[in-house]
């Protein structure tokens, strides 16, 4: 990490800042995460703030004023997902003083008992503007959260008339006033954000520590007598959500300390009639983490757990605690080691890669000012990158170079070669499938050791050396156009194009920013049929994405390309 942490200082004098009307000081010359997790998983936050956006956003009666003037400039850079954190619970959203006066102004029984199953639902201001940012910005959004132990609007949510002195509602009552307000918040998510939610966190932390339910300090389980109202709150979430066509919306059940063995399995034991019965989605993983736990072993034994009993997983409340609040640069490395064994986890598994489950990755908070836990962030409180973004985007980037280079050893065939020349590929060639399948900790630094596996592999395989007696088949005709993917992608700073041509032809070989500016052009002119291979040397562009277009008279193909720095 260290060598690519002192590229950045000697880089420092020319960082670019990117300023709006004067206020924002947002890094916008490194790689926006948005863009290095492209290939795996949306990244966004989690807000518990009052309200995290521009300055000059539209104002929302009742919302409270932007809590960090540069926050919104961070997050659009670097995230294309969000939740609300604490705003869209219960205890926001229920006008609990509104339903007690319409209970009391009631003048029959009739409609008394009809508004004690009726609660009024209003979003704040907070929410709405929340809702509204995401909704501007393109990004998607996470609901958080319907049914939780014990953050709801007091005891008097589960008494006849809304008061603390009412009488407690039966089990049947409860199960109605539940239904009407989970009704309630999906029509009102319908009605002002259609299709903007994708996943909603329905019932929070239900299970303890060591795997039992969780009943004290518990209105839901003291009113209902057992745990049924978590199978309830899926049943009639997935109800409501597909009456109002919100079916986008994944039903999540999420929970802290996921890693714990035995909360993990008090969490099947809970899920797994849920989902069989067809209303759960996906399982919610809170990861407040230590700078020393969980262990990547601890990490994956709940993931393959909770593997059978969901369609898709999400990593909620991301962060990773310091050892020390005295941010010291042995603190932070082992902050950024922790952060990015973590990250390799989510890769290994991540949902758009195809290799698992993980959709969705959302770190608490804005920076290490604006968190539940203060300076776990990947930003400081002046918004700028920690060594441990750092360390995050260098093992993307290593961990996709490598995968490329595996795929390409992976097609070499030993007898092409000369014995000895093999024999040092194959060292290291195993070498580099143990650092990729290797699980690793806060003391080692994950992006050194794939980088490491790399450049081993990739010397070896330059050194190669044919074999004299080898009768190569390469020259097999070529029967279409074709363009490869760069390999390895993403890169730094040098990649390689291949394409394929059938026949002769003149051919263009650009490459474009994503204005469609050319920045490069790396063949023109007539090229004969056949297998051709194109090195793209990407020191003088910015970290960021770019486009390849091939041009062979009728046939033109593009593929995208990114460089990491």
């Amino acid at each position: 990490m260290f060598k690519f942490i002192r590229g950045l200082l000697l880089s420092v004098t020319i960082v670019f800042i990117f300023t709006v009307n004067g206020n924002a000081q947002v890094q916008t010359d490194v790689p926006a995460l948005k863009d290095v997790f492209a290939n795996d998983f949306k990244f966004g936050c989690l807000l518990s703030y009052a309200h995290i956006g521009f300055p000059t956003d539209p104002p929302v009666p009742g919302q409270s004023s932007v809590v960090d003037p540069d926050g919104g400039y961070l997050i659009k850079h670097h995230m294309n997902s969000m939740s609300p954190g604490n705003w869209m619970k219960s205890t926001y959203i229920v006008d609990i003083s509104g339903s007690a006066t319409a209970y009391s102004a009631a003048s029959t029984q009739e409609e008394r008992d009809s508004i004690d199953v009726h609660p009024i639902v209003t979003f704040n201001g907070n929410i709405i503007a929340q809702l509204n940012w995401a909704q501007r910005q393109g990004f998607v959004f996470r609901g958080h959260t319907l049914v939780w132990h014990n953050q709801n609007p007091g005891t008097a949510f589960f008494r006849s008339g809304y008061t603390t002195g009412g009488t407690r509602l039966t089990k049947e009552q409860m199960t109605e006033r539940m239904k009407n307000f989970i009704k309630e918040v999906i029509r009102i998510i319908h009605e002002g954000w259609p299709g903007l939610l994708t996943a909603m966190d329905v019932v929070n932390e239900a299970v303890n520590d060591d795997g039992t339910d969780r009943t004290a300090n518990n209105e839901w389980y003291t009113t209902f007598g057992d745990i049924s109202f978590v199978m309830k709150a899926f049943e009639f979430t997935r109800y409501y959500t597909e009456l109002y066509g919100e079916t986008q919306m994944k039903l999540y059940y999420n929970d802290y300390n996921t890693h714990l063995s035995a909360k993990a399995d008090g969490i099947v034991r809970i899920c797994q009639p849920i989902y069989d019965a067809g209303y759960l989605d996906g399982i919610g993983m809170q990861d407040h983490d230590q700078y020393n736990s969980p262990t990547a072993q601890q990490w994956i034994a709940s993931y393959d757990k909770f593997y059978p009993i969901c369609d898709e997983m999400a990593v909620t409340e991301f962060d990773v605690k310091p050892s020390s609040d005295n941010l010291t640069p042995s603190v932070l490395t082992t902050q950024a080691n922790q952060y990015a064994m973590l990250v390799k986890c989510f890769l290994d598994r991540s949902y758009q890669s195809g290799r698992g489950k993980i959709i969705n990755v959302s770190k608490d908070g804005l920076n290490d000012n604006w968190a539940f836990v203060k300076k776990a962030s990947l930003w400081d409180e002046d918004n700028q990158c920690k060594p441990a973004y750092y360390e995050v985007v260098e093992l993307v980037e290593n961990y996709y170079s490598l995968d490329s280079l595996l795929a390409v050893a992976d097609s070499l065939e030993e007898s092409e070669y000369t014995s000895e020349s093999w024999a040092e590929f194959e060292t290291a060639h195993s070498a580099a499938q143990s650092a990729m399948s290797s699980n690793y900790s806060y003391l080692v630094s994950a992006a050194d050791e794939l980088g490491e596996a790399r450049d081993t592999l990739q010397s070896a395989i330059d050194n190669l050396n044919i074999s004299g007696i080898y009768t190569s088949n390469k020259t097999a005709i070529v029967e279409n156009f074709i363009l490869g993917q760069n390999y390895p992608n993403p890169f730094n700073p040098v990649t390689t194009i291949e394409f394929s041509l059938p026949e002769a032809r003149e051919i263009d070989l650009i490459v474009y920013d994503l204005l469609g500016n050319t920045v490069a052009e790396l063949a023109n002119g007539k090229y004969g049929a056949g297998n051709h291979k194109v090195s793209f040397n990407a020191s003088q562009l910015s970290s960021g994405i770019y486009f390849y277009a091939l041009s062979a008279g009728d046939f033109k193909s593009v593929k995208k390309l990114m460089v990491v720095k």
